[in-house]
């Protein structure tokens, strides 16, 4: 497990008594990752045209997408 699982872990999942504690941790988290430019919309999608461009931002796109889902309790999803 590398050192960004091991933060991630720390996190406590999102239920239907914490959103405070855990949007600050989970914006922490994507900005310690290179991802809140993307999820805050300050970062945007790149034309079809930039092929190479486009396909880094859906890849990044993707992995702030796995880690938010994978911090928010089933009941929450």
């Amino acid at each position: 497990m590398s050192s960004s699982d091991n933060t991630m872990a720390k996190i406590k999942p999102l239920s239907n008594s914490n959103y405070p504690e855990w949007s600050g941790e989970m914006k922490a988290w994507l900005m310690r990752n290179g991802l809140w430019r993307l999820v805050s919309k300050k970062e945007t999608k790149p034309a079809a045209s930039k092929v190479d461009e486009l396909d880094k931002w859906e890849m990044k796109a993707e992995k702030a997408a796995g880690d938010i889902y994978l911090l928010v309790e089933n009941d929450q999803q």
